[in-house]
């Protein structure tokens, strides 16, 4: 294992503070700034070092406010290609299987158009757990019993979905009781294509994501995974404060996994 001391590698650290100066010279980020930020910010070091190909993966947070982790690691790692926004989804591992929820930290109120591509994205990350994706859009309608705003929303993100024809279980918009049971869903609709429970739960606000995610996994003493960042270009996650010794092992796992998949990608 090789560790990298920001203040005593110049070999290493010189480079990523003169690229990390270009990055953001022109966000407001003056050069003594950013030659600081690349040695005190153990985030920022960690983003230059995957931004510059030394290592294949990058950890950050797990400490202090994870929006300001975030925002420190965004002007280095560019998004995919193709992709408009970051999103961010997280997992808890529940004796009767895995529930993920997206978006749990990132976006406060996506609109369809971002619900529709944070759940193609989520789709193929739960996939990658080895898993089939269902995913249930939610709400406090279920299948057109209200007509609010946020409930319009994800009528609409069903639609920009089952235009591009996924290739996974989906439906809604629904309560999070239905997309739960089958049994539920039946007595409201009769053709949906959403088989047995969902595993993919997406949500119409940041707000509804994460309490969702944080009431649960306190209530059921799940096994939190995440969050992972969705749309980055390369492997980079931000842990949050809590994160447990276990929890920064599976997400080590998960991190050189998702490498190792981009290493060996056709």
């Amino acid at each position: 294992m090789r560790i990298v001391d920001p203040y005593a590698d110049e070999a290493v650290i010189t480079p990523l503070i003169e690229r990390y100066q270009r990055l953001v010279e022109r966000k407001g980020v003056a050069p003594e700034a950013a030659a600081r930020w690349v040695r005190n910010r153990h985030g920022v070091c960690a983003t230059m070092l995957l931004e510059n190909g030394d290592v294949d993966a990058a950890l950050c947070g797990g400490l202090g406010d994870w929006s300001r982790q975030l925002a420190n690691i965004l002007p280095i790692i560019p998004r995919a290609k193709g992709v408009s926004r970051v999103y961010s989804l997280a997992s808890l591992i529940l004796p009767n299987g895995a529930l993920f929820f997206c978006d749990t930290h990132v976006n406060i109120d996506p609109t369809a158009e971002q619900i529709a591509e944070m759940t193609l994205l989520a789709a193929r990350t739960v996939r990658g757990f080895g898993l089939a994706p269902k995913a249930a859009l939610l709400s406090h309608s279920s299948f057109g019993t209200s007509d609010a705003p946020s409930a319009r929303k994800m009528r609409q993100a069903l639609a920009l979905l089952r235009a591009q024809e996924p290739d996974f279980e989906l439906d809604g918009e629904m309560h999070a009781d239905a997309a739960l049971s089958e049994a539920l869903r039946a007595r409201q609709v009769s053709n949906s294509p959403l088989t047995g429970s969902a595993n993919l739960l997406v949500m119409p606000s940041l707000d509804a994501a994460n309490i969702a995610l944080t009431l649960l996994s306190a209530a059921t003493e799940g096994l939190l995974v995440g969050p992972l960042l969705l749309g980055v270009s390369k492997p980079v996650h931000v842990m949050v404060p809590s994160v447990t010794a276990r929890g920064i092992v599976n997400m080590t796992a998960l991190a050189v996994a998702q490498a190792d998949r981009a290493d060996t990608a056709p």
